[in-house]
């Protein structure tokens, strides 16, 4: 069975230089996989049909596998699709299966991307200091302080 996964708009610009995959020793473990650099625009019959920036011959093992990638061709990736063209099957297999996918690369920063975030289930008042409010103990009590 043909997939075709996209995973687009990285947080950052990526250097990419391996890809983490595991598949298994079934029909279902996919067998080639064509990789395409910020392409937003391709489906089933365009990835089928377009060259791929680099095509993979997968192996059919429940190891995962550490595929390095041409370096110099995915020195700029903000986005990647992963079509996986066919499996291991004898045409009768109609699913392929992943069971884990990585990236392994440097990420740098684009433009004015946050290049660190902070998710805060609660804030805690005394990590934000308001302007104003260290004058005559005005606000003193914030967050139960005494």
């Amino acid at each position: 069975m043909k997939l075709i996964a996209s995973l687009h708009r990285f947080t950052g610009q990526i250097k990419l230089h391996s890809i983490l995959i595991r598949t298994s020793q079934s029909p279902s473990a996919p067998r080639t996989l064509k990789l395409f650099v910020n392409r937003n625009d391709l489906d089933f019959s365009g990835a089928a049909d377009l060259p791929a920036t680099q095509e993979i011959h997968l192996a059919q093992t429940s190891d995962v596998q550490d595929v390095p990638v041409k370096r110099a061709l995915f020195g700029k990736v903000q986005s990647l699709t992963l079509f996986f063209e066919d499996n291991y099957g004898d045409g009768d297999e109609d699913v392929s299966r992943v069971s884990y996918l990585g990236f392994k690369g440097e990420w740098m920063r684009l433009g004015a991307a946050p290049q660190e975030i902070l998710y805060e289930a609660a804030a805690n008042p005394s990590d934000h200091a308001v302007k104003g409010t260290s004058v005559l103990g005005v606000g003193s009590r914030l967050g139960g302080g005494h």
